[in-house]
């Protein structure tokens, strides 16, 4: 089961969420990227919440399993409910880097960004991409952020 310290705002998204649990962008899939999350932030020595808030949130608000085009920008919006709710705890900067990888998260480049330039962000990214295989599509690297990742995806390194 995903490591939510913050068991009141996983209910609220478990109760939310309008797909099968055990679909591809279900509990199974927020598990993995968590997991890849944490293995990416380990390397670069980044102990944050970000990562267990960003694989809670980041699929939490897709209406389907195809081309839902719009749900990290639904994820966005509830992200700042949540805020205004008091059930994130996260700080300022880190909030804001919630909502743009969230929002962002499909998007293959983005580079005018600062967010997307930001190492945490990267990770969030990655960490959803190092997943991809789940729905048939095969990882090259060309799509990775960060240099682990790519590692991993050249050497065919998988948890």
């Amino acid at each position: 089961m995903l490591k939510i310290r913050n068991t009141k705002l996983y209910e609220r998204v478990e109760r939310e969420f309008v797909l099968d649990m055990d679909s591809f962008h279900g509990i199974n899939h927020w598990q993995r990227v968590y997991e890849y999350a944490i293995l990416l932030a380990k390397h670069y020595k980044i102990d944050s919440k970000l990562f267990e808030y960003f694989a809670l949130l980041h699929d939490s608000r897709r209406l389907d399993e195809a081309e839902d085009c719009n749900h990290g920008k639904r994820a966005g919006l509830f992200i700042k409910n949540l805020i205004r709710e008091n059930l994130i705890d996260l700080c300022k900067a880190d909030q804001n880097r919630l909502i743009y990888a969230c929002v962002n998260h499909t998007k293959v480049k983005n580079s005018s960004s600062k967010y997307f330039q930001d190492l945490a962000v990267q990770i969030c990214m990655d960490a959803d991409k190092l997943d991809i295989q789940r729905v048939g599509i095969i990882r090259d690297e060309e799509y990775f952020s960060t240099s682990y990742a790519k590692y991993l995806v050249r050497e065919k390194i998988f948890i």
